[in-house]
């Protein structure tokens, strides 16, 4: 039996892998801090492998060790670039989380995030755990592997030529949605928030001995509770919708390369 591999097949496969690596390494949940090193390696040669076979990329020429190394450098420019993006997307939900947070008063109790490495809020952590689950529970992992595979049809391996006038204006765009999407998650809490602030304005100028600051505390940890239960129900569509912003946002970046 002959296992013999063709050089040019082994280097075409070795930069499908490199893309996928490297998206896999930062992209939303394959690149959780959770799921161990070993096995994010083992997804991204399996994915890798079933790409290669489906696709059977043609391998660019080059002449010298170093013009591969190139083009392994620019594989893993796009497989990085299309993880930041992804990760930058779910990176809303955190924001999110901290607007509602600062509205209800729970700004200060924060806990360790190991995916972000930083300190994040309650309802931060509540909602990304609660999308995350949705992702896996409906499959739309599938969906975010499905962009990284189209690549391979967008940008060809060795394809990479960055465009700096589209890529700056992409991104530059999305970072104004991305407080414009965030606040608008936020927004159900804010308006209670508001029309709770107005109603104990008036009670103060009306009662100006009673201790509104005191009783503000405790209305708005009630109303923010009440309403992040009522919000619960719309987590699903929020999921939706982020992950067809991804998609966008991810066509968009594609089409800057």
């Amino acid at each position: 039996m002959d296992l013999s591999i063709e050089t040019l097949k082994l280097e075409a496969f070795l930069m499908v892998l490199v893309r996928i690596a490297c998206f896999v390494a930062i992209a939303p949940v394959f690149g959780h801090k959770s799921i161990n090193g070993r096995l994010r390696v083992l997804i991204a040669a399996c994915i890798s492998l079933t790409v290669f076979m489906a696709m059977n990329p043609d391998m660019p020429e080059y002449s010298t060790v170093f013009g591969f190394t190139f083009l392994l450098l620019k594989e893993a420019a796009v497989g990085l670039a299309l993880g930041f993006v992804s990760s930058l997307v779910m990176a809303i939900i955190t924001m999110a989380g901290e607007f509602i947070d600062r509205e209800i008063g729970f700004s200060m109790a924060q806990s360790f995030d190991i995916n972000s490495g930083t300190m994040t809020t309650i309802s931060a952590n509540l909602y990304d755990k609660l999308i995350y689950l949705i992702i896996l529970i409906t499959n739309l992992h599938y969906y975010i592997l499905k962009a990284v595979v189209r690549s391979f049809e967008v940008i060809p391996l060795g394809g990479f030529n960055l465009n700096i006038i589209a890529m700056y204006t992409h991104v530059i765009g999305f970072i104004v949605e991305f407080f414009v999407i965030g606040f608008r998650i936020a927004m159900p809490i804010f308006i209670a928030a508001t029309i709770l602030n107005i109603i104990l304005g008036v009670m103060t100028k009306s009662s100006p001995q009673m201790n509104m600051f005191a009783i503000g505390i405790q209305l708005k940890i009630i109303l923010g509770m009440l309403a992040l239960a009522i919000m619960i129900m719309f987590i699903p569509n929020i999921t939706n919708y982020l992950v067809e912003k991804m998609d966008s946002m991810l066509t968009s970046v594609l089409g800057g390369m």
